[in-house]
């Protein structure tokens, strides 16, 4: 049948790479919606930059991570909104009726500021709202600290009780909680040592060895709870690794790939979904052991990715089976990238230790998402031209277009 021409061993590649050269430099321009597919970061070991900064995390990641931080600081901010009021009852036990009527205003509007920081968590559940409360849920502490100090600075100091002296170290504890970056902890201490070090220097009056006693105890307390942020985002990073992540081909799964399909339906933006299958593979596991498919299976996830662009996203999905997801990529565009990639595929090859040299060819099916639907109706599709390949011969590539025509 005509439409059967573009079999991978009779694919004319120069008319491939000519196609390729004319999409190429629109491919490499990504943007802001394809950036929701960029790149995971590397999963063969714990790089030092994973833990610094978030530059290098995913975004699948980043909203994992930021889920878990959402959760526990709207628990921490709600906790606090109710109960720091209520320890106006011992104000009022401890200090004179003035002093404990100005705290109880303080813890008031504290009180009320953290409602609003974990209100706005629950109405806006996005990474930039989490950015932005959390370091004004541990500022908004501080100030309260230093307001306080103001309020009972007549008091004599054996009347005042400790907890107040102490609250600055037990907001750097509370910052323990979270998988925060080497930088985002950093920040988060920067936001409660300047109003500390204000307080110190400008109005408590003591010799520079208590001030420096107060800064040492201080960065103790700050070291430790970075020492546990980074060991919380390490175990996290380890666990996410070991769910979301093949320990074969270091390609995602087939859980994450849906997640992130599902989320690029927010944008409503044209993608394309290439399903590829290896022909034949149970024979290779049967004839000459699992090892040698494992190096196949290897081979061909790197093969994969090299000829895909960073931005557009493949998973195993199963077994031999993996798809790719191309954003802002039309069918014909998508058709040329899978006669490539199944070309690529078939000139990968694996010497045996008898000189025995093997190849393996797939079969793709290929197909654009329309509009209103769901990835589980494109993938379904892809599915069928996949297995429609395989029934026509394998080594095929088809796409929606071809499939109308076999059917006609």
């Amino acid at each position: 049948m005509a439409f059967f021409t573009f079999r991978r061993n009779k694919m004319n590649n120069k008319n491939i790479k000519l196609a390729e050269k004319n999409n190429q430099n629109e491919r490499r321009k990504p943007s802001a919606y394809s950036q929701l597919f960029y790149p995971y970061f590397s999963v063969d070991k714990y790089a030092l930059n994973d833990l610094i900064s978030t530059k290098l995390h995913s975004d699948d990641f980043i909203a994992t991570r930021t889920s878990y931080i959402t959760i526990r600081l709207w628990f921490m901010c709600m906790f606090f909104s109710l109960t720091v009021p209520i320890f106006s009852f011992f104000d009022f036990i401890f200090f004179p009726n003035k002093e404990a009527t100005y705290l109880l205003a303080a813890r008031v509007v504290l009180s009320i500021s953290l409602f609003i920081l974990a209100q706005s968590l629950k109405v806006w559940p996005l990474v930039r709202t989490a950015r932005i409360v959390m370091p004004l849920a541990f500022l908004l502490p501080m100030v309260f600290f230093v307001v306080s100090m103001l309020i009972i600075k007549d008091v004599p100091v054996d009347v005042v009780p400790s907890i107040f002296s102490m609250m600055p170290y037990f907001i750097l504890a509370m910052l323990g909680l979270f998988p925060l970056t080497i930088s985002g902890g950093l920040f988060i201490v920067a936001c409660v040592f300047t109003p500390f070090v204000i307080y110190k220097l400008l109005i408590v009056k003591q010799p520079f060895w208590l001030f420096f006693n107060d800064v040492w105890l201080f960065m103790l307390f700050a070291g430790i709870s970075l020492w546990l942020q980074v060991g919380q985002l390490s175990m996290l990073m380890k666990l996410y690794r070991e769910s979301t992540i093949d320990p074969l081909t270091k390609l995602i799964n087939r859980r994450v790939l849906l997640r992130l399909a599902q989320r690029s339906h927010e944008y409503h933006k044209v993608y394309s979904v290439i399903m590829f299958d290896l022909d034949r593979f149970k024979r290779i596991n049967d004839n000459y052991g699992h090892a040698i498919g494992d190096k196949f299976l290897v081979d061909i996830a790197q093969v994969i990715q090299k000829e895909l662009k960073k931005t557009d996203v493949v998973a195993r999905f199963g077994g031999e089976e993996f798809v790719a997801i191309l954003p802002e990529t039309k069918l014909d565009e998508a058709k040329l990238i899978a006669n490539k990639v199944a070309i690529a595929i078939s000139r990968q090859i694996i010497v045996l230790d008898d000189g025995t040299e093997l190849s393996i060819t797939a079969s793709v099916g290929v197909t654009q998402r329309k509009q209103e639907e769901n990835i589980d109706d494109v993938l379904k599709r892809a599915d069928d031209f996949l297995y429609f390949a395989k029934e026509n011969g394998r080594d095929l590539v088809i796409t929606d277009n071809d499939y109308v025509q076999a059917s006609a």
